[in-house]
């Protein structure tokens, strides 16, 4: 399973300028991200490529979630939220990033994303 990725690390919704979320919000901007890169869901690992590349081993996933959360909330994604939900994973090193797999305005692919991810951990 293949396709494009907005994302970023919890640290870099901490430490984002605040100041830009209004935009967000009642833009069509696309949701807060700081990282878009190719995203492959292997055997083992959930492969991020682009100008840097990651790699989640599907082992050390410990938490997968849609939705917002204390950290990345609805300010961060067009209309309020209506713009979809971020899929977040965490890992066992304490990682947590969070993910707008196949992003277009009118939604994204996180839910076959989610559901691919937890038959492979399961």
């Amino acid at each position: 399973m293949t396709g494009t990725a907005l994302w970023c690390f919890k640290h870099e919704v901490l430490t984002r300028n605040k100041g830009r979320d209004m935009g967000l919000r009642v833009s069509g901007a696309p949701p807060f991200h700081q990282h878009a890169t190719g995203i492959a869901l292997t055997g083992s690992a959930l492969e991020l490529s682009g100008t840097e590349y990651y790699s989640i081993p599907l082992d050390r996933i410990t938490q997968l979630y849609i939705g917002f959360d204390e950290y990345y909330t609805k300010n961060l994604v067009h209309n309020f939220g209506l713009g979809g939900q971020p899929l977040r994973i965490a890992t066992s090193s304490g990682q947590v990033m969070y993910f707008f797999i196949d992003y277009h305005f009118f939604g994204n692919a996180n839910k076959s994303w989610f559901n691919q991810i937890k038959a492979q951990i399961v």
